[in-house]
Parts: structure tokens; C-alpha cells; sequence
């Protein structure tokens, strides 16, 4: 018997005899190895689809939760792009209030530009709420100063001060309840802040006169007016026209008798004559 090679009988259930099979062992341990290699490489193609699909999820996984991460940095972006866009107009607003503070400095003949100082805040730091507030601060300045008699009512100098002076009739010493103004006939004769007219008319020495009613208890007086522009229960603003000066009543010439009255108290209107 060979011994390279095996030999298989092949017995009939039927006893119609046997057959012999004769396999060379060379084939058999080819047969062998081919089979063996067969599954290892089918072991590790399995291994590398297996590890490449879990990749290939973790990636997806990646990807999608890199994709939202993107959504929310642009939702955030737009958020901030649109409150920068907010805070930017606010601004915006601010400054145009401050540049009609400004022109109503001027209409009240007062000579100061605004000065604007305070905390250094960096734009990344500024807020909505931080607007709102130095915005009321500025509204409640801005009304302050439109109702409270701040300023000139006419383009001229004072020729004589409040309190104790020389009577220019008696010469003797007597009180000033105002500042006389050394202003020209028709000299034209405005309003120092806003209010209501109380008295359009005659009024005692004054002459022709107009009184004007203010917030906060305030009430302005100008006398020995030549012509009379507005009338009782009238609305007028800072720096309108309401008359023009003249030398009616009790007078020597042409000047103006202005008068400031605070809760039915006569004040110095020279320290209204500049804003501090």
C-alpha cells in the first residue's frame, strides 16, 4: 500500500460489492489549506467590513453632531447679528437725542457744547439694558431741560441785576425783581422753556407782558414788551417767538424786564443764564 496516498472503501448498503478511493495526500493537505485560507480570509474581510461600518456610524455620528454644532453657531450668529443691529440703532437714537439737546442749548442762546464722558464700556459689553437706562437718563435730562427756564430770552446784554438798585424814577434804593436787558425796539423776544401762556396783555408797570407757565412750579415774566405774539391757554416751546421788546409801562426805553418765578417765589434769573 501506498503510503502517500489514501485509500477510502466504498461499501455498497445493496452487498453489490465495494469500491476503492484513492486520494493523493498532497491534494488532500492542498484541499486543506485552500479551505483553511479560505475562512481566515473571509474571517478578516468580515473583521474589516465590521470595523469600517462601525467607522463609517461613529463618522455619521460626527458628521450630524458637527452639522447641529454649525446650526447653532449660525442661530447664535444671527441672534447676535441681530441684536448688534438693535444696539447699533439705539445708538443711533441716542445721539440724534443728544444733537437736539444740543440745538435747544442753542435756542436758548446758550454758548456750551455737551460734553459726553463716564465708564469706558466695550461694544462686547454693552447690553440692551444697559441702553435702556443711559437712555432714560437722557430723556429725563432732555425734559429737564426744556421745561426749566435755562438760558436768554433775547440777544442782548444785562444793563441792570437782580436785587437792591437805584430806582431810574426816585433814585432812591429799591428792589429789582428781574434782569433788564439793554435790547433795541421790536427786538425780537423768545420763550426760555416750554410751558403754557398764563398772561398775555396789560399787566401793572409792566406794560405789555406775557407770562409763561412751566413745569416744576417755574414761571417766567417778560415785561415792557412793544408787540404781543401769542395768547392765553397757548402751548409754546423753547426758542419760539412770543414778542418783541419795547419800552411800555413803567420805563425809561427800549430793554426787556424778564422775570423767573419758582413755586410763586421771584429767583435770580442770572443763574439760569448758562446750563451747568
Amino acid at each position: 500500500m501506498d503510503k502517500n496516498r489514501l485509500t477510502i472503501l466504498l461499501v455498497s448498503s445493496k452487498g453489490s460489492g465495494t469500491k476503492s478511493l484513492s486520494v493523493d495526500y498532497k491534494h488532500i493537505k492542498i484541499t486543506v489549506g485552500i479551505v483553511i485560507g479560505f475562512i481566515l480570509l473571509s474571517c478578516i474581510s468580515f473583521a474589516f467590513s465590521f470595523n469600517f461600518y462601525n467607522k463609517a456610524s461613529a463618522y455619521a455620528g460626527e458628521k450630524k453632531e458637527a452639522l447641529n454644532l454649525l446650526v447653532n453657531q449660525a442661530n447664535l450668529l444671527n441672534v447676535m447679528s441681530s441684536d448688534k443691529m438693535v444696539l447699533q440703532s439705539r445708538l443711533v437714537e441716542i445721539e440724534e437725542k443728544l444733537l437736539d439737546m444740543q440745538d435747544l442749548l442753542d435756542k436758548k442762546g446758550i454758548n456750551k457744547e455737551l460734553s459726553i464722558g463716564g465708564e469706558y464700556i466695550p461694544d462686547d459689553k454693552l447690553s440692551l439694558s444697559y441702553m435702556d437706562f443711559m437712555e432714560k437718563d437722557i430723556d429725563d435730562l432732555f425734559q429737564i431741560m426744556k421745561s426749566t427756564p435755562f438760558g436768554k430770552p433775547i440777544k442782548a446784554s444785562v444793563n441792570s441785576g437782580f436785587g437792591h438798585r437805584k430806582d431810574p424814577f426816585t433814585k432812591k434804593y429799591a428792589f429789582h425783581s428781574g434782569l433788564d436787558f439793554d435790547a433795541t425796539m421790536r427786538q425780537p423776544v423768545v420763550a426760555t422753556a416750554d410751558g403754557v401762556v398764563d398772561h398775555s396783555g396789560w399787566y401793572k408797570s409792566y406794560g405789555k407782558t406775557i407770562i409763561i407757565k412751566h413745569n416744576n412750579g417755574y414761571e417766567t415774566l417778560y415785561g415792557h414788551l412793544n408787540s404781543l405774539k401769542v395768547k392765553k391757554g397757548q402751548k409754546v416751546t423753547t426758542g419760539e417767538l412770543i414778542g418783541s421788546a419795547g419800552s411800555t409801562g413803567r420805563s425809561t426805553g427800549p430793554h426787556l424786564h424778564y422775570e423767573i418765578i419758582k413755586n410763586g417765589k421771584k429767583v435770580n434769573p442770572r443763574e439760569y443764564l448758562t446750563f451747568k
